[in-house]
């Protein structure tokens, strides 16, 4: 009885820190591939890579998984609809050799992580 109630008192502190709304997650599984939320809708990583491989990359990714409906090569963003959300991507160029990639992904009112995390994870591995 007792095992059970500190197990109960345990998954409801895991619980309650998991829907705290103080997300830091860590994505990816290749090696190099790694990123954090920002948001409960956003994940984001910094990599040594041009602007322009970025770029590709995140145009490329975008109309696989989607369509896009937008793109502005100034600004380094990307709208487009993957699996009927909607996913901003935006490369921001750090130096001339680095980057910062930021994937953002709603559905109407509801953060959708799990499309974020897909399209930011096929941008990578085809960056790198």
């Amino acid at each position: 009885m007792k095992t059970r109630t500190v197990l109960s008192f345990l998954s409801s502190i895991f619980l309650a820190a998991f829907l705290s709304g103080c997300v830091w997650l860590v994505v990816g599984g290749v090696g190099a591939v790694g990123g954090y939320a920002v948001t409960r809708d956003t994940i984001q990583g910094e990599y040594d890579a041009k602007f322009d491989d970025a770029w590709r990359s995140a145009q490329s990714v975008c109309s696989i998984l989607g369509v896009v409906s937008g793109r502005d090569a100034s600004t380094g963003t990307i709208d487009a609809v993957v699996d009927r959300a909607k996913v901003k991507v935006v490369v921001t160029q750090m130096t001339p050799e680095a980057v910062r990639l930021k994937v953002k992904a709603r559905r109407g009112l509801f953060p959708q992580m799990g499309i974020a995390e897909k399209v930011f994870v096929k941008i990578v591995q085809q960056l790198m």
